[in-house]
């Protein structure tokens, strides 16, 4: 997770910008992609399906015009069960990493952000 600015501290929640993988139920699916936003009535998300994840890597890899893309969303929070920050674990890479092992490119670049963590 990122850093809090003035103090150093570790951040408690992710925030705009941060790279999460989003579990949503009814009906049930899992969403990698960037948080746009988050207030009372949900969750704004620019990103994929994880079903589709590794498909549309791969598109992308090939720099090729294909038929999967990204999308942008509005989720209410009576669908959303959990978000959780896409980070490395020990000996697991996340899946943004994943994405640069296997584009060449820091995933922050698919979604327009500039690499090297969220913008608050």
């Amino acid at each position: 997770m990122g850093e809090g600015a003035a103090s150093g501290t570790p951040k408690l929640f992710p925030g705009a910008g941060s790279i999460v993988v989003a579990y949503l139920r009814e009906p049930r699916e899992k969403v990698w992609g960037a948080l746009l936003g988050l207030d009372a009535a949900g969750v704004w998300l620019r990103g994929i399906e994880l079903a589709s994840f590794e498909d549309w890597m791969r598109q992308e890899a090939s720099d090729s015009q294909g038929a999967m893309g990204l999308s942008t969303f509005f989720v209410p929070f009576l669908r959303v069960e959990k978000l959780v920050v896409d980070e490395d674990l020990p000996g697991v890479p996340s899946l943004s990493g994943r994405y640069r092992s296997v584009t060449g490119r820091p995933a922050e670049t698919c979604f327009g952000m500039e690499a090297g963590g969220a913008h608050d």
